[in-house]
């Protein structure tokens, strides 16, 4: 997926500093200064930085993770699935989605265009010897209660099987096979 000149997504060991990046959640902060590199270093996650290249600040993040998802029958219908007899299918998650507070106040869209680059990743799998049907997300609804509607927007839809359960995070897929353009 293209992006704007100005910007480039570089993975996360390619970038000197990341201390400049401030998300009004501190767990989102603490994590891209102390875990995501580790996490990378152990293969558990890969970390990716947007980057405003003029002046080398980061606008976002997210670190990207294999998955797998559970539908139930009627999930599966929705999508065409039904008579795959796997219980599991094939996904991305994403691990992290973080905006830097001053980015999103000077830009519009910068989550979602994180977002398309998500989906981007997933569709490579796909063309490189994998199979992705999916991108996933444990949507964080304890930091921020309506960051479901902000998923949703993006073309993510509730797991029933995830969540009827008390979580802090609400799960939810996106098929990256569907005909929408998100």
């Amino acid at each position: 997926m293209e992006i704007e000149e100005w910007l480039a997504l570089l993975p996360i060991g390619k970038v000197k500093s990341v201390s400049h990046f401030s998300n009004e959640y501190e767990e989102y902060n603490i994590f891209l200064r102390e875990e995501a590199q580790h996490y990378e270093d152990l293969g558990i996650s890969r970390t990716h930085l947007l980057i405003e290249t003029q002046n080398g600040s980061i606008l976002a993040y997210m670190s990207l993770v294999a998955d797998s998802i559970q539908l139930s029958m009627s999930e599966k219908e929705l999508v065409d699935l039904e008579l795959i007899p796997f219980s599991t299918l094939p996904a991305m998650k994403i691990g992290k989605l973080a905006v830097d507070s001053d980015a999103k106040q000077k830009y519009h869209g910068i989550g979602s265009l994180m977002i398309r680059l998500a989906r981007g990743f997933a569709s490579s799998l796909n063309d490189t010897g994998v199979a992705c049907r999916f991108v996933t997300i444990d949507a964080d609804v304890e930091n921020s209660p309506n960051v479901t509607e902000f998923y949703m927007k993006n073309g993510f839809v509730p797991n029933e099987r995830m969540n009827n359960r008390n979580r802090l995070t609400a799960s939810m897929r996106k098929d990256i096979f569907s005909d929408e353009s998100v």
